[in-house]
């Protein structure tokens, strides 16, 4: 045999190798998922204190060689690191890996007020969890039904949580993906490979049923975990504002205010905080007690916004 030939069997013997290798991944990774504990993409809803949620398979389990270099492996001979991967429509996917950062991205908020709030998660020690400070948030916007002053609603319910938690978020555009409840969390063909971005739709109880009764939005996140195993963080969240409540409301004397204060609250769920029961909170499950952000509010969404960034 000449040298090609022996080269030929080499890589023929090596893609078969890398082949059974992905195979024994998937199969560790499913055999992982079965054991793996859950994640909540919460959809809290403003009049109702019940708490939606989709679970989400987190997997931790198989291995990628050190090599790997974005769909590709530089050698067969690495040493393995573990990865983490998570389950989307039967098919166990790589976590996202964040986009460098060179810290955060805003100063840090301190807590300078007291009252009540609650978080939608919380890790193992009980802090909360929240997006990753360092990268911005990023968020689309589904346009449908969407009242004239909607895209200044939501400018201004971006500003009050920006300030308040000094979180970034980055307006990516618009789109035309439906507000389901089981929303997949990753989605590379409309959105590229990384976490799905927060989306912002304008819809009614005839497309999202949650919407139905006295419920002006729902709202929420998924806490996912790091691409290196480690601490969890939210993603992929999602908004969906009642277009013909919100547009009644608008018709009021005071009506843009109140209309604001619901964004802000629905927004607030996005970023991590929860319902509570004092009237003195804006994360009161009636919005109409109050038209800002309350002290408890405050001091929340300043601790969501000192969570670490991740690696």
């Amino acid at each position: 045999m000449d040298r090609r030939g022996r080269r030929d069997g080499r890589t023929a013997r090596e893609s078969w190798r890398t082949r059974r290798m992905l195979r024994q991944m998937d199969r560790a990774a499913h055999r992982a998922a079965r054991r793996a504990g859950s994640a909540r993409f919460s959809t809290p809803r403003v009049g109702t204190p019940r708490v939606l949620a989709l679970l989400l398979v987190l997997v931790l389990g198989g291995a990628l060689a050190a090599g790997w270099r974005d769909g590709g492996w530089d050698s067969l001979t690495s040493p393995f690191v573990p990865r983490v991967y998570v389950e989307i429509e039967g098919r166990a996917v790589a976590v996202p890996r964040p986009e460098p950062s060179e810290g955060r991205l805003r100063p840090v908020v301190p807590v300078t007020t007291s009252g009540s709030y609650a978080f939608l998660h919380t890790d193992d020690t009980g802090e909360p969890v929240g997006y990753d400070p360092c990268r911005p948030i990023r968020y689309v916007v589904r346009p449908d039904g969407m009242p004239p002053s909607g895209q200044a609603l939501l400018a201004d319910a971006v500003t009050v949580v920006s300030e308040a938690s000094g979180l970034e978020f980055v307006d990516v555009g618009v789109t035309d993906e439906a507000p389901t409840l089981d929303r997949a969390l990753i989605q590379p063909e409309r959105y590229g490979p990384g976490w799905a971005p927060v989306l912002v739709a304008w819809s009614d109880e005839s497309e999202v049923a949650e919407l139905a009764g006295n419920v002006a939005g729902v709202a929420g996140s998924a806490a996912v975990p790091g691409s290196r195993g480690e601490g969890t963080w939210l993603a992929a969240g999602r908004m969906v504002l009642d277009a013909p409540d919100l547009v009644a409301l608008l018709g009021r004397a005071d009506g843009y205010e109140q209309a604001r204060a619901i964004v802000v609250h629905e927004l607030a769920h996005v970023v991590g905080l929860d319902h509570v029961q004092d009237t003195g909170e804006l994360m009161h499950p009636m919005t109409s007690h109050r038209a800002d952000l309350g002290p408890g509010d405050l001091a929340g969404l300043a601790m969501l916004g000192q969570v670490a960034c991740q690696g």
